[in-house]
């Protein structure tokens, strides 16, 4: 019995470790020739709640299929990863499009709407504002 229970909670704990490794995993297919050349695509409009993923040429059946850019529904808190292709000793990686966290790009786009919230702040504060919180702007006059 306490075998049964040893080998479940090892089973579990395996489970969970290898958990993480599997959600950071970046998938790539590798191909002998380079891709075609990028078509020129008109992106549409912008969608309020929708993100457009341009189009690419995606490796299927042994050859380059192109595939059209699209509208999909934006995942709050991730980035979207286009898919890309990298040279490596001769031949190609076609990395696949995915949704990322936001830990990298996110970090940025958090960075620049709290400067952006410090400036409004900022531009709507005035003379008599400072001086009901305490007068700093005029303290910092008087240093002068």
């Amino acid at each position: 019995m306490l075998q049964r229970k040893l080998l479940a909670a090892a089973v579990a704990a395996i489970g969970f470790a290898a958990f993480p490794a599997v959600s950071q995993e970046v998938i790539f297919t590798e191909i002998d020739s380079p891709p075609p050349a990028m078509k020129v695509e008109i992106v549409p409009a912008a969608r309020v709640g929708y993100y457009y993923i341009p189009g690419y040429w995606d490796y299927q059946s042994n050859s380059y299929v192109w595939v059209e850019g699209k509208f999909v529904p934006e995942r709050k808190g991730y980035v979207y990863v286009v898919p890309r292709y990298e040279e490596r000793n001769g031949r190609w990686r076609m990395y696949a499009g995915r949704w990322d966290t936001e830990e990298h790009g996110g970090l940025r786009n958090k960075i620049v709407a709290k400067k952006d919230q410090v400036k409004a702040k900022v531009k709507g504060t005035s003379d008599t504002d400072a001086e009901e919180h305490g007068g700093l702007r005029n303290k910092l006059k008087d240093k002068d």
